[in-house]
């Protein structure tokens, strides 16, 4: 049974759900190989603050019909995360069992889970704010703290897990409190497989019947 484990103030679900990749250039009049490190056009903290305007900009609208704010919101993790990436860590060690396409399925079918769950908590949002801070380097990947202001409780701290994917920085986690979406989702779809003998298609026919897919 999949069940929503994620109690966290409203909207910050997506708000909160390689280093730079290298070109190699044979110089004209010289048989060395140079290794040329090609900067991203926008840097990860630029990037977090584009998702927060647009979510914040085509999902709060309190007249907007549930399934276009769900389609909207699935739009964005299209835009803003790397689902391939996304899809096989909350599978663990599970994805090795099956195909890419089978992936890239699980990947569309995450995604409209992941709406259905969240994208009606932005209809909630009145007077909140959203503030990016700096950015943190750890190996491949970088993270951005963030905080998610609320005029009537105390602000929410959520970190996002960024790498570059072609020159273009893309999130494949998210922490709110400390808290990592991928790790929690990966327990839950963990616990599915697991309960039905190991089998990866017992947790897509449990996806799709809760999505319609």
């Amino acid at each position: 049974m999949l069940k929503n484990k994620f109690a966290i103030p409203a909207a910050t679900a997506v708000l909160a759900l390689a280093a730079a990749w290298p070109l190699t250039v044979n110089a004209a009049n010289n048989t060395s190989v140079e290794v040329v490190e090609i900067a991203a056009e926008q840097s990860a903290s630029e990037v977090i603050q584009a998702l927060a305007d647009q979510a914040l900009s085509d999902l709060t609208d309190q007249t907007l019909p549930d399934d276009v704010r769900r389609k909207k919101f699935v739009a964005l993790m299209d835009r803003y995360f790397e689902m391939d990436v996304v899809s096989r860590f909350v599978l663990g060690r599970y994805w090795r069992s099956i195909s890419q396409e089978e992936i890239s399925d699980f990947a569309t079918l995450l995604q409209n889970y992941l709406a259905l769950n969240y994208a009606n908590q932005f209809k909630e949002l009145n007077g909140e704010q959203f503030v990016v801070g700096n950015e943190t380097q750890n190996n491949k990947d970088t993270f951005v703290n963030s905080r998610f202001v609320r005029p009537d409780g105390p602000p929410v701290s959520i970190v996002w897990r960024m790498r570059e994917f072609d020159n273009e920085f893309k999130i494949i986690d998210v922490s709110i409190e400390g808290l990592s979406m991928g790790i929690t989702q990966r327990d839950e779809f963990t616990s599915v497989i697991q309960q039905n003998g190991d089998d990866v298609s017992a947790l897509t026919k449990a996806l799709k019947a809760k999505t319609g897919l």
